[in-house]
Order: C-alpha cells, then sequence, then structure tokens
C-alpha cells in the first residue's frame, strides 16, 4: 500500500503541470477577459477539488502511516523480544551446560567419594571385626578365668569347712583332754594351754590372713568393677554424644539429599525445557526469516525516517527507563554480589571449621580407640595378676594343708604325750601317797598331805576361762562364716556386674560401628558440600561474566543513543536551515500563501517541506507565466475536465485496491500478532516460573546464610568466652600449682617425720607388749610358786575379811561412761573423709578431713551419711576455698613473673613472697578448717593437777593401799612380784641343794644298800650253811622257836628296803628318760616353728610386695579419676559460665535494642520538635532529651553493662552535653 501511494502522488503532479501548461497555452491563445475570467474560476475550482482531494488523500495517507508506523513499533518490540530470548536462550543454554558439566564433575566426585568411602568401610569392617574377635577371645578368657576364680573359691570354701570340721573335732578331743587332764598339776597344764594357745593363735592368724586377703582381692574387684562401670558410664556419654552429631549429620545427609534430588530434577526440567527452547527458536527463527522477508518487502522510503525518529525517540525514553532499571539491577546485582561473595567466604569459614572440628573428631576417636586398646591391656595385666594371684592362694592353700597334716601329728603326738602324763601323773600319786604313808611313820607330828581342792579351783577358773575364749573363738567364726557368705553375695554381684558390663562392651562395640558408619556419612557430606562450594564457585564466575556482559551492552546503547542524539541534532539543524531558506525564497518571490484551515497540522516535517517546495516552485512559476497562458486555459480545462473524470475513476479503483490490500494485510498481521503475543506470553510465563523458583532458592540460601551468620557470631562469642576462661584456667592453674607444690614440700616432711614417729612408737609398743608379757610370766610364776602355807594364809585372811571390790566396779563404769562420752563427741565432731595407709608401711596413715557444715547436730542419725556426703561433696568443690588459694598466691604469681633466674635478688624475693602466701594460705585454710584444732591438748591436760587422769590415778592410788593395808591384793605389783619371785627362787635354790643333798645321801645309802646287799648275800650263804648247820643241828639239836622268829623278821625288813630302793632306782630311770624326750620335743618342735616362720615370713614380704605394687596402680587410678573428675567439673563450670555468658549478652542485647527503639521514637519526637522549631523565634523553646539507660536495674539483674550499653550511655551524655 505505500509503494501505490508513493507512486500515485507523482503522477498526480505531472498532471497536474501538464494542466497548468495547457492552460497557459490557452490562456496565450485566447485573449479574451472573459474567457480568462471563467477559466479562472474554473481553475479555482478545480484547485478547490484538488485541495479536497489532497486533504482526503492526506488524512488516509497520514491514518496509513500511523497505522503503519504502530505496526513497525509492534515488528520492533517483537525483534527485541527476539533478541532478548536469544540472549535468555544462549543465557539458558550456557548454564545448562555449566549445569550439565557441575553435575558431571559431582557425579564423578561422587562416585570417587563413593569408592574411597567404600574402600574405608571395608577397612573398617576388618578393623571392627578383629576388635571384635579380640574382645570374643579376651571375654572367652575372663569367663575362663571367673570360672577358674570360682572353681578356686570353692575349693577354699570346702577346705575351710574342712578346717571348721577338724576345728571342732579338736575342741571336742580337747574338751575330753581337759576332762580326764582335771587332776594334773600346774606345769603340765600350763604347758598344754601354751601349746593349745600357739596353735589357736596360728590358726586365728592364718584364717585372719586369709579373710584379709580375700576382703583385699574384694576390694580389688569393686575397684575394678567400678572403674569398668565409670568406664562404661563414659563410653555411654561418649556415644550418645556421637549420636546426637550421627542425627545432626544424618539431618544434614537428607538435607543433601534432598538437595540432589531437587538438583537431578531441576536438570531433568531443564533438559525438557532445553527441548521445548530449541523447538521454539526452531520456530522463532522460521517466523524471524518469515518477518524478514515481510520486513525487506515493506520497508519505508526515505520519507518515513522521521516517524521512525520519533518512535527511536519513544524508544529511547523506554531504553533510558530500561536502562534506569538495569542499572538498579545492576546495583542489586552487585548488593547481591558482595553478599554471595561474604556467603561464600562464611560457607569457606565454616567448611574449614567443619573441617577442624571432623579433624578433632577423628583424633578423638583415634584417642578413645588407643584408650580402650590400653584398657583392655590393662584388664588383660589384671587378669594375669589374678591369676598369679589364684596360683599363689593355691600354693597357699598346699601349704595350709602341709601345715593341717604337721597339725595332726603334732596333735597325736600330744595326745600320746598327755596319755603319757595321765599315766605319769598316776604313778607320781602312787608314789606320792606311798611316800605319804612312808613319811607317816617318819614324821609324826607333820599334819598329813594337802588335798588337790586348790588344784581342782585353779583348774576350774582356767577351763571357765577357756570355755569363754572358746565362745568368743565361735562368735569369731560365725562372723567369719557371715563374712564368707557376705563375700560369696558379693562376688555373685560382681559376676552379675561383669555379665552386663560385657553386654554394655558389646552394645558399645556395635555403636562404635555405627559411629565408624557415620563418619563415613560424614566425609561423604564434606565432599558434597566441598563440590556444592566448587558449584557456587562457577555459578558466581557466571553471574561475573554475565555482569560483564551486561556492561558491554550498557555501553554500545548508550553509545548508539549517543549516535542517535548526533542524528537528531543533525536533522533538526537540517530542518532550521531548510525553514530559512524557505522563507527567504518566500520573502524574495513576494508570494503569501493562506494558512490552511487544519489540514497542515496533520502532515509531518517531511510532507510540509516537499509540499512547500514544490508549491512554491509551481507557484512562482505559475506567477511568471500567468499573463501568457491565460488564453489557453478554457480549451485546456475543457480537455482537463475529461481527464479529471478519467483520473477519479482510476484513483477510485486504485484506492479500492489499496483498502483490500491493506484489510488483507491487516487480518495477516493480527493473526501474527495473535502468535506472537501467545508465544510471548507462553514464553513470559515460563520466565516468571524460573525467575519463582530463582526467588525460592535465593531466599534459601539466604536463610543458609542467616543461620551461618548467627552460627558464626555465635562461635566468635564462644570463641572469646573460651578465650577469657582460658585466661582464668590459667591463672588458676598457676596459683593452685604453686600451693599444691607449697602444701607438698610442708606435708612430705611432716608425713616422714610422722611415719618415724610411727615406727618409733611401734618399736616402744613392742617393749611395752614384751614387758607386759614378762610382768603376767613374773606374776605366773610368783604364783605358781608360791607355797601352799601362803595360799592357807590368804584363804585365812579372805575368810577373815572379804575384800568389798565395788569401788573398782564403780571406777570401771564410770571410765566407760566417760569413753563412750568422748567417743560420742568425738564421733560428731568427725570431718574426716579418710584415711590413707600406705601398704609397706603398716599402721602409717594419714587423716583427710574437711570443713566443718554448720548445724550438723540437727539433723537426724539416718541422714548424717547423706550429710556427711554433702560435706564431702561441698568441700571439694567449694568455690570459697578456690578463691581462698587464689588470693593467697596472688604475691607468688606476681614474683614468679618478674623473677630472673640468674639474680640472686629475685631468688631472695620469691622466697619471701612464697613465705607469705604460704603464712596467708594458712590463715585461710584454718579460718575455713574451724573443726580441726591445729594444737593438741594433751600434754597441758596431762601436767594439770585438776585433770581427769590425775584424778583417776589419785583414787586407784587410794583404792590399792587400803587393799594392801588388808592383805588383799586385787592386782599385786610387779616389784612386790619379783621380790616374791626372788624369795621363792633363793628357797627352790636351797630346796634344791637340799635336794642334791639328799640325793647324794640317797646315792650313798644305795651303795650302802648295795654292800648290804652283797653282805646279805653273804649272809645268804653263811644262812644256807647256817641252815645246813641248822638242819644237821636240828637233827642233832633243835632250835627255840622266838630265834627263828626274829631272824625271819629282820630278812623281811632286809628285802623290803631292797624292794623300796629298787623302786626309787626305777622311778629316777624313767623321770631321767622322760626328761630327754621332751628336749627331744621341743628341739623338734622348734625347728619346726622356725621353718614355719621363715616361710611365713617370705610369703608375708611377696604379699607386702603384690600389695605395694597394687597399691601404686591403685594410687595411679585415684590420680587419674581425681584428674579427670576436675576436668570435667572445670568443664561443667566453663559451660555454666558460657551459659550465663549468653544469658548476660542476650540481656544486654535486649537493653540494647530497647534503648535503640527509644532513641528512634525520641528521633522522631526531635524531628517533630525541629519541624516545628523551625516555624518558631528562638532555639531555645524546645530542648533535645535522648532515653538514659537505666543502670541500676542492670545492676538489680545481676548485669554488668556490656559496651553497647556504656556506649549508649556516652552517646546520650555526649547528645545531653551538645544540646
Amino acid at each position: 500500500m505505500n509503494s501505490n501511494t508513493s507512486s500515485n502522488t507523482p503522477g498526480d503532479i505531472q498532471r497536474l503541470k501538464n494542466a497548468s501548461s495547457d492552460i497557459k497555452q490557452i490562456v496565450k491563445s485566447e485573449t479574451d477577459l472573459d474567457i480568462t475570467a471563467d477559466l479562472r474560476k474554473k481553475l479555482h475550482r478545480a484547485k478547490k477539488e484538488k485541495l479536497e482531494i489532497t486533504t482526503k488523500h492526506n488524512a488516509e495517507l497520514a491514518s496509513y502511516e500511523s497505522q503503519i508506523a504502530k505496526l513497525r513499533s509492534e515488528v520492533e518490540k517483537g525483534e527485541a523480544l527476539r533478541q532478548s530470548l536469544e540472549y535468555d536462550l544462549a543465557v539458558a543454554r550456557k548454564e545448562a551446560g555449566l549445569g550439565r558439566r557441575a553435575a558431571e564433575e559431582r557425579l564423578a566426585e561422587a562416585h570417587r567419594i563413593q569408592e574411597k568411602l567404600c574402600a574405608q568401610n571395608v577397612e573398617l569392617q576388618g578393623k571392627a571385626n578383629e576388635i571384635e574377635k579380640a574382645f570374643q577371645i579376651s571375654q572367652q578368657k575372663w569367663k575362663e578365668e571367673c570360672r577358674r576364680f570360682e572353681h578356686d573359691l570353692e575349693e577354699r570354701d570346702n577346705i575351710i569347712q574342712n578346717c571348721h570340721q577338724e576345728y571342732d573335732l579338736l575342741t571336742k578331743e580337747k574338751s575330753r583332754l581337759e576332762k580326764t587332764l582335771q587332776e594334773a598339776l600346774e606345769k603340765h597344764q600350763e604347758e598344754k594351754n601354751e601349746m593349745e594357745s600357739h596353735i589357736r593363735e596360728t590358726a586365728l592368724e592364718e584364717l585372719r590372713l586369709q579373710a584379709e586377703q580375700w576382703e583385699a582381692e574384694r576390694r580389688e574387684l569393686q575397684f575394678i568393677v567400678q572403674e569398668q562401670d565409670n568406664a562404661v558410664q563414659n563410653m555411654h556419654k561418649k556415644v550418645e554424644k556421637l549420636e546426637a552429631e550421627h542425627m545432626e549429620c544424618s539431618d544434614l545427609l537428607r538435607r543433601q539429599t534432598s538437595e540432589l534430588e531437587f538438583s537431578t530434577q531441576r536438570e531433568e526440567r531443564l533438559r525438557k525445557e532445553f527441548e521445548a527452547t530449541t523447538l521454539r527458536v526452531r520456530k522463532l527463527e522460521e517466523n524471524i526469516e518469515a518477518e524478514r522477508a515481510a520486513h525487506l518487502e515493506s520497508k519505508f522510503n526515505s520519507e518515513i525516517i522521521q516517524l521512525r525518529i520519533r518512535d527511536l525517540e519513544g524508544a529511547l525514553q523506554v531504553e533510558k527507563a530500561s536502562q534506569a532499571e538495569a542499572v538498579a539491577d545492576l546495583e542489586m546485582i552487585k548488593n547481591e554480589f558482595k553478599e554471595v561473595e561474604s556467603a561464600y567466604e562464611r560457607e569457606k569459614h565454616n567448611a574449614q571449621e567443619s573441617f577442624a572440628k571432623l579433624n578433632v573428631l577423628e583424633r578423638e576417636y583415634f584417642s578413645k580407640n588407643k584408650k580402650l586398646n590400653e584398657e583392655i591391656e590393662e584388664q588383660k595385666k589384671v587378669i594375669l595378676d589374678l591369676s598369679k594371684r589364684l596360683q599363689y592362694n593355691e600354693k597357699s592353700c598346699s601349704e595350709l594343708q602341709e601345715e593341717l597334716v604337721m597339725a595332726k601329728k603334732h596333735q597325736a603326738f600330744l595326745v600320746e604325750t598327755c596319755e603319757n602324763n595321765v599315766k605319769e601323773l598316776e604313778s607320781i600319786l602312787d608314789s606320792f601317797s606311798v611316800s605319804g604313808q612312808w613319811t607317816s611313820g617318819i614324821h609324826k607330828d607333820k599334819d598329813k598331805p594337802p588335798s588337790f581342792s586348790v588344784v581342782l579351783e585353779t583348774l576350774r577358773r582356767t577351763l571357765t576361762d577357756y570355755q569363754n575364749k572358746l565362745e568368743e573363738a565361735s562368735n569369731e567364726l560365725s562372723n567369719m562364716n557371715n563374712a564368707k557368705e557376705k563375700a560369696s553375695n558379693e562376688l555373685d554381684s560382681t559376676k552379675q556386674k561383669i555379665e552386663s558390663h560385657t553386654k554394655n562392651i558389646k552394645d558399645l562395640q556395635d555403636k562404635l560401628a555405627d559411629v565408624s558408619k557415620e563418619l563415613s556419612h560424614l566425609r561423604t557430606k564434606c565432599a558434597d558440600r566441598e563440590a556444592l562450594i566448587n558449584t557456587l564457585k562457577v555459578e558466581l564466575q557466571n553471574v561475573l561474566h554475565c555482569w560483564e556482559k551486561e556492561k558491554a551492552r550498557a555501553a554500545q546503547s548508550e553509545s548508539e543513543l549517543e549516535k542517535l542524539s548526533q542524528a537528531f541534532h543533525k536533522d533538526a539543524e537540517e530542518k532550521l536551515t531548510f525553514l530559512h531558506t524557505l522563507y527567504q525564497h518566500l520573502i524574495a518571490g513576494s508570494v503569501l500563501i493562506k494558512q490552511p484551515e487544519g489540514m497542515l497540522d496533520k502532515f509531518s516535517w517531511s510532507e510540509l517541506c516537499a509540499v512547500l517546495q514544490e508549491n512554491v516552485d509551481a507557484l512562482i512559476v505559475d506567477l511568471n507565466r500567468a499573463n501568457e497562458k491565460i488564453s489557453h486555459l478554457e480549451y485546456i480545462c475543457k480537455n482537463k475536465s475529461d481527464t479529471m473524470k478519467e483520473l477519479q475513476q482510476t484513483q477510485e479503483d486504485t484506492f479500492n485496491k489499496v483498502a483490500e490490500q491493506i484489510k488483507a494485510q491487516e487480518s495477516c498481521w493480527h493473526k501474527q500478532k495473535k502468535e506472537l503475543e501467545l508465544q510471548y506470553s507462553e514464553l513470559l510465563l515460563e520466565v516468571q516460573k524460573r525467575a519463582q523458583k530463582f526467588q525460592e532458592i535465593a531466599e534459601k540460601n539466604m536463610e543458609k546464610l542467616n543461620r551461618i551468620e548467627k552460627s558464626h557470631e555465635q562461635l566468635v562469642f564462644e570463641n572469646s568466652h573460651f578465650k577469657n576462661l582460658l585466661s582464668q584456667t590459667k591463672r588458676e592453674k598457676t596459683s593452685l600449682l604453686v600451693a599444691c607444690a607449697l602444701m607438698a614440700g610442708a606435708f612430705y616432711p611432716l608425713y616422714s617425720r610422722s611415719s618415724a614417729l610411727s615406727t618409733q612408737r611401734d618399736f616402744l609398743q613392742e617393749q611395752v607388749n614384751t614387758f607386759e608379757l614378762l610382768k603376767l610370766e613374773v606374776r605366773t610364776l610368783a604364783q605358781a610358786l608360791s607355797t601352799v602355807e601362803e595360799k592357807k594364809q590368804e584363804e585365812a585372811k579372805m575368810k577373815k575379811k572379804t575384800f568389798k571390790g565395788l569401788i573398782r566396779v564403780f571406777r570401771k563404769g564410770v571410765i566407760a561412761i566417760l569413753a563412750a562420752n568422748r567417743l560420742k563427741i568425738l564421733g560428731q565432731s568427725c570431718v574426716s573423709l579418710f584415711t590413707w595407709m600406705e601398704s609397706f608401711r603398716e599402721g602409717i596413715g594419714v587423716l583427710v578431713c574437711t570443713g566443718e557444715l554448720k548445724d550438723k547436730h540437727k539433723f537426724p542419725k539416718h541422714q548424717k551419711e547423706q550429710l556427711r556426703c554433702l560435706q564431702a561433696l561441698s568441700w571439694l568443690t567449694s568455690t570459697d576455698l578456690l578463691v581462698a588459694i587464689i588470693s593467697s598466691m596472688a604475691e607468688v604469681q606476681e614474683a614468679i613473673s618478674k623473677t630472673d633466674p640468674n639474680s640472686r635478688i629475685c631468688g631472695h624475693l620469691l622466697i619471701g613472697a612464697a613465705k607469705n602466701s604460704f603464712a596467708k594460705l594458712m590463715d585461710k585454710i584454718s579460718l575455713a578448717m574451724d573443726s580441726m584444732p591445729l594444737h593438741n591438748n594433751r600434754s597441758i591436760t596431762y601436767v594439770e593437777k585438776d585433770s581427769l587422769v590425775q584424778r583417776l590415778a589419785r583414787g586407784l592410788h587410794k583404792v590399792n593401799t587400803s587393799a594392801l593395808k588388808y592383805g588383799l591384793q586385787g592386782h599385786v605389783p610387779i616389784l612386790k612380784s619379783t621380790a616374791s619371785l626372788q624369795k621363792q627362787i633363793f628357797g627352790f635354790t636351797q630346796r634344791l641343794h637340799a635336794a642334791e643333798v639328799e640325793r647324794r645321801s640317797l646315792r650313798l645309802e644305795v651303795t650302802e644298800l648295795k654292800r648290804n646287799l652283797n653282805e646279805m648275800k653273804k649272809e645268804l650263804d653263811k644262812t644256807q650253811g647256817l641252815q645246813m648247820q641248822l638242819n644237821e643241828f636240828k637233827q642233832s639239836k633243835l632250835i627255840t622257836h622266838e630265834k627263828f622268829e626274829s631272824a625271819c623278821e629282820e630278812l623281811n625288813n632286809a628285802l623290803l628296803r631292797e624292794q623300796q630302793a629298787q623302786m626309787l632306782l626305777n622311778e629316777q630311770a624313767q623321770q631321767l628318760q622322760e626328761l630327754n624326750y621332751r628336749l627331744e620335743l621341743h628341739s623338734s618342735e622348734e625347728a619346726d616353728k622356725n621353718q614355719t616362720l621363715g616361710e611365713a615370713v617370705k610369703s608375708l614380704s611377696e604379699a607386702k610386695m603384690e600389695l605395694r605394687r597394687k597399691d601404686q596402680s591403685l594410687r595411679q587410678l585415684n590420680r587419674h579419676l581425681t584428674q579427670l573428675e576436675q576436668d570435667k567439673r572445670r568443664l561443667e563450670e566453663n559451660i555454666h559460665d558460657a551459659e550465663s555468658a549468653l544469658r548476660m549478652a542476650a540481656k544486654d542485647k535486649e537493653c540494647v535494642a530497647n534503648h535503640m527503639r527509644t532513641v528512634e521514637n525520641m528521633l522522631h519526637k526531635v524531628r517533630d520538635q525541629i519541624s516545628l522549631s523551625r516555624t518558631a523565634a528562638s532555639r531555645n523553646d524546645f530542648t533535645l532529651q535522648l532515653p538514659r539507660l537505666h543502670l541500676e536495674t542492670f545492676a538489680m539483674e545481676g548485669l554488668k553493662g556490656g559496651p553497647e550499653v556504656v556506649a549508649c550511655q556516652d552517646e546520650h551524655e555526649l547528645s545531653s552535653l551538645w544540646y
């Protein structure tokens, strides 16, 4: 249509020119004025018609051109959209390519990490299997050793039962022997009692040693079980921590898996979108090619450039707005890029921290494994020690069995000796009875021999004592049986505990395997995070590349805008010059054209300029040649009317054709416009969806960044807090180290002195015990050697005046009540925790006390154990004591910080500071330990005249003196007993001397008797000879009867004397043999005793060495446990301090936020006041009042006010000073 309109306008102009030339010819030919007038009228009419036609034509042209401009603008918008879509497609292709590459790299890295983790998992599974095998082997060994131990215990129980049975049999036999030996003498009874007491003491000592060994083993087992319980509890805690970390890691893994799934879905969507976009791009390329063909066909001529310039101006404004928006977007992108960089740095920092945490966790895991291996080795060592002990116990049991066999033999030998003694006693009694009869004849004036009533009374007393001792021994045996039952119950409980511990250890091993798997998962997560960081880096690089491209595009658009503005200025200058020249032509030609009535406003610059120029040229030519062509006008007008009709018809035909073509093109354009709108609407919807997705992803990333920032801030705060805690703990550590060094330097010399004093005390106690034994032996000897006459005198005195021992009974009761009260007071005022005893120094103990709680006596009995536990806990965790130690050691710390190792003066200053600080520490400890007095007042109480001890001594002295006055001895002093012993020994020596004299005289008599026997034999021979003579004499002469009887009596007496002498000799020989046999028995018993004592000493030394080793191991374990407990307490205190500091910081933040809100409110008020003050005349009409933080509230709440609070307060003070 544009081509038709452009072709019609020059044809009309040529026709008009031809018509004007014809009119001129007619004007020249015709000279009539009428004709000219008519022709002028016709010209005017034709001009009017022409003007109307041109106006219509111009209106239609303007409408069509406006429509064309609109369509062109839409086409240009479509091109712009196409270019933007092409750019978006290129960006999407690049992003898709980068995403594919990143996904492929992630997949490759994931495969690599998976392979590595599989290898690590295989290794860890192998290690776990090895550990499980080792644990099962150790568990089997432990069970076997436990079974062996149980079997040994059962054997021991059987041996003990056998020993008890044998002991019962021995007691029964002893009772029988005691019944048979009631009529024995004191010497034999004392020997027998000594032997029985020795046997009983050895048996009791052996039982006591076995009980102590069993108790020590039970304690060791309890300690091992407690250690295992503590280890299991620690493992449970560690496992719980690892489970929490595992839960966190599993949550992170789930999130990452969800993100990976989302990324895979996103990749699939992007692939689908990429395929759809490729199809759309193909369609768009086809449409663009069609549009290019249409565009090439529908290009306008040079006249439509001005319309395009207007559109370009509008486009320039749009582009300016879009450029402003692009600049704003660039600034937003820059800010976002900065935020992304900061987030990337934070994530990088967090990744480094997480990697460091992972390294720490791995180290802890390895250390825990090492600790567990060490504990297993220690348990193996303990098991080996227990096996050695069991072997040693078996050896001891075998030795005890051998000793029991020896004791049985010894007992049989004693039974034989006792039977021999009974026989000897019977023989001695017979001999005494015979000798009494013999002596009765000799000593007619003396009394009969004394009865055995005194001996029976002494025997009864000793038997009652032995019965009491037997009852005590039976009670002790029952107690030992109860203790044995308790030990068996405790062993059963320990077995159950061991089984539970084994189950717990299995569970812990399973948990360890799970933890290893979780560690592998954590490593995969770290690798995924590193891959994400790499992808973020790639995305950042892409964003930077896009930003640079956008920068280049903005620069290109700015250069194009500058070029377009320059072209616009050039066009404006050309138009101005053209109008100026036209104005000069009009002035030179003196032609005045009427202004158009309203049609000229509708023309554009180019059309107006062309029309003006043509009209001006035509008018100038017409005006120059008007006079020549007036004659020819009428003729030409006629021809012109015909031609005009033809032209009108042709124009109408052309206009109809052009309208049909325009309508067809409009319908085509509408269809294309609708298709393009649909396509662009679909593209816009897709772009909006993508934008929403990216916005959601960005929001998620922002949330992650916020979380990371919060965690970073918390970690920074915790780091600062832990640094402060580290400095505090270092100070406390140095002060505690100095205090411990000083206390150790003070304690160990005291302990060495106390050990030396204890050894001296033991030596003195042994001497005192030996002295007491000597006293007892001396008294028993004195009582045994006291004569029968003295006993009779004592009986007579007792009958005369019985001593009433009520005073001594009363004194015993009073002393017992005083001792009970003192023990009660000591128990109430006792603040001791425990007593530490060294194994190799028996009797040496260190009493460890605590500070006394107030109102201790108010509590009931059942709460005193709880109170003791609370007291120990408060003393071991007392902050006052820690503050006292730190404050007292401040001077030493200053001296240590200032000391130089080379200077002597600094050394003296350090010693002085240590002395002062130790004095301060002792003062503060004395204040804390009010219940434990430093100075013992024993010496003072013993020295005082009116003390209780001296009063009791005076009373006892009075009682003893009064008893001695009456001749009654409740308890004979040792000097008198020694004096009586000396007298008795002197008398005994005299008796021995007399007995020797008598023995010599008896020997002389025996010799005389032998001589007499020889004489008697001779006399017998003589008598036989005499009998022969008598017989001969009888035969010869009879002898008288009286002479015969006298001779017979003399012979009988001689025979009796000989028999008595033989009996005495036989008895003396038997006594000598018995004495020699007893001496041999005593020598053999002493040798056996020496051997048993040597073996016992060896076993005791070995047991002491083992006890020392056990004590050393126990001390080390106790130290380790105390260190662990101290570390745990320190960590708990640090955690509590951190929580309190966090609370303080939160409260400070809340206060500062409230203060900032109030400040903002006051600023708004101040703005209002300033706006009001501008209307006011003076500045003093209003005052600026900022809010002030109330520090009293902080003090009431326990806050000290942080730097933010102080800064706000300073701002308030500055603002108040300014105003």
